[in-house]
């Protein structure tokens, strides 16, 4: 029989965050090996706590793991590339929101392709950065979602990626769909 380490690691773009208890966070994390992973975060909501501001919505990190019978406990984390350039504009944060929940509608537990897994990073620097329009993320988006082997959104009777994300994932969006707008 093979022994198994409960200890394993991955870089992660955080996804989402929600609090349980008076310290605790459950993080929705995408990770290249694993797909969409949520795990506990132990104590992370301490302000004493070393985690606290590298699990931000939106940041880029690597996350140490030990399996558990249930979530995964996230132990350690280091940050790799934050998303704090756009704290102070509303309109970028609409558009980061936006990208993680597609994001995390969009994909489920399992191994994603190197090479799309890169593409989602470049997209995600690229709206940190401010360096995208709003059309040209729409148009990644479309893009993504066709290499995840759906339809492209032409050939569905969708006029918008957040209703087509929606009707994907049989859950309604929650944030700002700046992607229902023209360019500015």
């Amino acid at each position: 029989m093979k022994h198994r380490s409960r200890n394993f690691h991955s870089r992660a773009i955080v996804l989402k965050r929600s609090s349980v208890g008076e310290t605790d966070r459950i993080v929705t994390l995408l990770t290249q090996e694993y797909g969409r992973l949520v795990a506990i975060a132990k104590g992370v909501r301490k302000l004493s706590s070393t985690k606290r501001a590298s699990l931000e919505p939106g940041n880029y990190i690597q996350a140490y793991f030990i399996k558990t019978k249930s979530l995964p406990l996230l132990i350690q984390t280091k940050l790799l590339d934050d998303s704090n350039q756009i704290r102070n504009n509303l309109a970028e944060i609409r558009k980061l929101t936006q990208f993680l929940e597609i994001l995390e509608k969009l994909f489920v537990e399992e191994e994603i392709e190197a090479k799309l897994y890169q593409e989602i990073l470049n997209l995600r620097k690229n709206i940190v950065s401010q360096k995208i329009t709003n059309r040209q993320i729409k148009i990644s988006l479309e893009n993504l979602i066709g290499r995840l082997g759906y339809p492209h959104l032409k050939d569905t009777e969708f006029n918008c990626v957040l209703d087509y994300v929606s009707a994907l994932a049989d859950k309604p969006m929650r944030s700002f769909e700046y992607l229902t707008l023209p360019d500015q």
